[in-house]
Protein backbone atom coordinates (compact mmCIF):
# COMPACT_ATOMS: atom_id res chain seq x y z
CA UNK A 1 0.00 0.00 0.00
CA UNK A 2 1.02 3.41 -0.89
CA UNK A 3 4.32 2.11 -3.29
CA UNK A 4 2.23 4.02 -6.61
CA UNK A 5 2.55 7.23 -7.73
CA UNK A 6 -0.98 7.39 -9.04
CA UNK A 7 -3.76 7.35 -6.63
CA UNK A 8 -7.85 8.20 -7.03
CA UNK A 9 -10.21 9.23 -4.73
CA UNK A 10 -14.13 8.76 -5.28
CA UNK A 11 -16.54 10.41 -2.99
CA UNK A 12 -19.51 7.70 -1.95
CA UNK A 13 -23.32 8.79 -2.25
CA UNK A 14 -24.52 8.68 1.40
CA UNK A 15 -25.80 10.31 4.26
CA UNK A 16 -22.67 10.52 5.85
CA UNK A 17 -19.42 12.03 4.23
CA UNK A 18 -17.48 8.84 2.47
CA UNK A 19 -14.71 8.23 0.19
CA UNK A 20 -13.13 5.35 -1.56
CA UNK A 21 -8.89 6.00 -2.44
CA UNK A 22 -7.32 3.18 -4.68
CA UNK A 23 -3.96 2.90 -5.75
CA UNK A 24 -2.73 2.86 -9.47
CA UNK A 25 -5.23 1.29 -11.84
CA UNK A 26 -6.16 -1.39 -9.07
CA UNK A 27 -10.16 -1.58 -9.21
CA UNK A 28 -10.53 -2.24 -5.50
CA UNK A 29 -10.31 0.23 -3.44
CA UNK A 30 -7.04 0.32 -0.68
CA UNK A 31 -8.72 2.80 1.51
CA UNK A 32 -12.65 3.67 2.54
CA UNK A 33 -12.75 6.90 4.84
CA UNK A 34 -15.44 8.36 6.59
CA UNK A 35 -16.30 11.76 8.37
CA UNK A 36 -18.32 11.86 11.49
CA UNK A 37 -21.22 14.20 11.22
CA UNK A 38 -21.91 16.87 13.99
CA UNK A 39 -18.50 16.15 15.64
CA UNK A 40 -16.62 20.01 17.52
CA UNK A 41 -13.87 18.36 16.47
CA UNK A 42 -13.14 17.03 12.43
CA UNK A 43 -12.79 13.12 12.80
CA UNK A 44 -12.16 10.99 9.99
CA UNK A 45 -11.26 7.37 10.26
CA UNK A 46 -9.62 5.52 6.72
CA UNK A 47 -9.95 1.46 6.95
CA UNK A 48 -8.58 -1.10 4.79
CA UNK A 49 -11.16 -3.38 2.54
CA UNK A 50 -11.19 -6.39 5.83
CA UNK A 51 -12.64 -3.12 8.28
CA UNK A 52 -8.96 -2.18 9.39
CA UNK A 53 -8.82 1.13 10.60
CA UNK A 54 -5.18 2.27 9.03
CA UNK A 55 -5.23 6.32 9.83
CA UNK A 56 -7.16 8.67 11.93
CA UNK A 57 -7.46 12.02 11.09
CA UNK A 58 -8.23 14.58 14.05
CA UNK A 59 -8.19 18.76 14.17
CA UNK A 60 -6.40 20.00 16.93
CA UNK A 61 -8.54 22.64 17.59
CA UNK A 62 -12.69 23.57 17.46
CA UNK A 63 -12.48 26.42 14.78
CA UNK A 64 -11.90 25.12 11.37
CA UNK A 65 -9.80 28.48 10.00
CA UNK A 66 -7.27 27.72 12.23
CA UNK A 67 -6.74 23.87 12.65
CA UNK A 68 -4.21 21.53 12.01
CA UNK A 69 -5.50 18.02 11.33
CA UNK A 70 -2.80 15.71 12.61
CA UNK A 71 -2.74 11.81 10.67
CA UNK A 72 -2.14 8.86 12.64
CA UNK A 73 -1.08 5.43 11.55
CA UNK A 74 -3.78 3.54 13.67
CA UNK A 75 -1.86 0.32 13.65
CA UNK A 76 1.64 1.76 14.79
CA UNK A 77 0.09 4.73 16.75
CA UNK A 78 3.16 7.01 15.20
CA UNK A 79 2.24 10.51 13.67
CA UNK A 80 2.40 10.55 10.09
CA UNK A 81 2.25 14.54 9.62
CA UNK A 82 -0.74 17.26 9.62
CA UNK A 83 -2.54 19.23 7.18
CA UNK A 84 -3.19 22.98 7.98
CA UNK A 85 -5.13 25.51 6.20
CA UNK A 86 -3.32 28.82 5.56
CA UNK A 87 -5.45 31.77 6.76
CA UNK A 88 -4.59 33.61 3.62
CA UNK A 89 -6.49 30.79 1.78
CA UNK A 90 -10.09 32.02 1.29
CA UNK A 91 -10.22 32.95 -1.24
CA UNK A 92 -7.54 30.39 -2.80
CA UNK A 93 -7.55 26.80 -0.96
CA UNK A 94 -3.92 26.58 0.60
CA UNK A 95 -3.10 23.71 2.46
CA UNK A 96 0.71 23.39 4.42
CA UNK A 97 1.51 19.23 4.56
CA UNK A 98 3.91 18.94 7.50
CA UNK A 99 5.51 15.66 8.31
CA UNK A 100 5.80 13.77 11.75
CA UNK A 101 7.92 16.96 13.27
CA UNK A 102 5.80 19.65 11.95
CA UNK A 103 8.07 20.64 9.25
CA UNK A 104 6.89 21.86 6.67
CA UNK A 105 7.62 19.19 3.76
CA UNK A 106 4.83 20.65 0.31
CA UNK A 107 2.00 22.89 0.08
CA UNK A 108 -1.47 21.92 -1.52
CA UNK A 109 -2.20 24.94 -3.41
CA UNK A 110 -5.00 25.86 -5.87
CA UNK A 111 -3.90 26.25 -9.31
CA UNK A 112 -4.33 30.09 -9.93
CA UNK A 113 -6.53 33.04 -8.24
CA UNK A 114 -9.48 33.37 -11.53
CA UNK A 115 -10.37 29.77 -11.35
CA UNK A 116 -10.80 30.35 -7.50
CA UNK A 117 -12.65 33.12 -8.03
CA UNK A 118 -14.95 31.63 -10.44
CA UNK A 119 -15.07 28.43 -8.34
CA UNK A 120 -16.40 30.58 -5.29
CA UNK A 121 -18.65 33.26 -6.81
CA UNK A 122 -20.14 31.36 -10.18
CA UNK A 123 -20.41 28.22 -10.04
CA UNK A 124 -18.41 24.90 -7.79
CA UNK A 125 -19.07 22.96 -11.15
CA UNK A 126 -15.61 24.26 -12.19
CA UNK A 127 -13.63 21.25 -10.96
CA UNK A 128 -10.50 21.87 -8.29
CA UNK A 129 -7.01 21.72 -9.16
CA UNK A 130 -4.14 21.53 -6.99
CA UNK A 131 -0.55 21.91 -7.60
CA UNK A 132 1.75 19.93 -4.60
CA UNK A 133 4.63 22.46 -4.38
CA UNK A 134 8.10 21.90 -1.81
CA UNK A 135 8.78 25.16 0.55
CA UNK A 136 11.51 25.88 -2.02
CA UNK A 137 8.85 25.67 -4.78
CA UNK A 138 9.43 22.56 -6.84
CA UNK A 139 6.30 21.09 -7.85
CA UNK A 140 6.32 17.49 -6.59
CA UNK A 141 2.70 16.54 -8.06
CA UNK A 142 -0.97 17.72 -8.42
CA UNK A 143 -4.19 16.54 -7.63
CA UNK A 144 -7.19 16.98 -10.49
CA UNK A 145 -10.69 16.68 -9.77
CA UNK A 146 -12.82 14.86 -12.51
CA UNK A 147 -16.08 16.41 -13.40
CA UNK A 148 -18.67 14.17 -12.16
CA UNK A 149 -21.71 13.64 -9.85
CA UNK A 150 -19.47 12.66 -6.63
CA UNK A 151 -16.08 14.34 -5.93
CA UNK A 152 -13.40 12.30 -7.72
CA UNK A 153 -10.13 13.77 -7.66
CA UNK A 154 -6.44 12.11 -9.16
CA UNK A 155 -3.09 12.12 -7.23
CA UNK A 156 0.02 12.04 -9.39
CA UNK A 157 2.93 12.50 -7.94
CA UNK A 158 6.66 13.14 -9.70
CA UNK A 159 8.80 11.80 -7.09
CA UNK A 160 8.92 10.61 -3.54
CA UNK A 161 9.52 13.81 -1.75
CA UNK A 162 6.29 13.81 0.10
CA UNK A 163 5.10 11.22 1.72
CA UNK A 164 2.09 9.77 -0.31
CA UNK A 165 0.18 9.02 2.56
CA UNK A 166 0.13 12.56 3.53
CA UNK A 167 -0.93 13.30 0.25
CA UNK A 168 -3.74 11.19 -0.03
CA UNK A 169 -5.28 11.05 2.99
CA UNK A 170 -4.54 15.07 3.60
CA UNK A 171 -6.01 15.31 0.13
CA UNK A 172 -9.47 13.64 1.31
CA UNK A 173 -8.89 15.68 4.37
CA UNK A 174 -9.59 18.97 1.99
CA UNK A 175 -12.12 17.78 0.05
CA UNK A 176 -14.49 16.91 3.09
CA UNK A 177 -13.78 20.03 5.05
CA UNK A 178 -14.17 22.11 1.94
CA UNK A 179 -17.21 20.10 0.63
CA UNK A 180 -15.88 20.76 -2.59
Amino acid sequence: MFDATHYEVRQKFGIRTWYNVYEGDAPDPILTAKKKKLKLKEDFRFTTPDGEEAFRVKADSVLDIAAAYDIVDSRSGTRVGSVKREISSMFKHEYTLLDADGTPVAVLREDNHLMAALRRLVTTLIPFSYDIVTPDGEKVGDVGEQFSLRDKYTIDLFDDTVDPRLVVVGTVVVDAIEGN
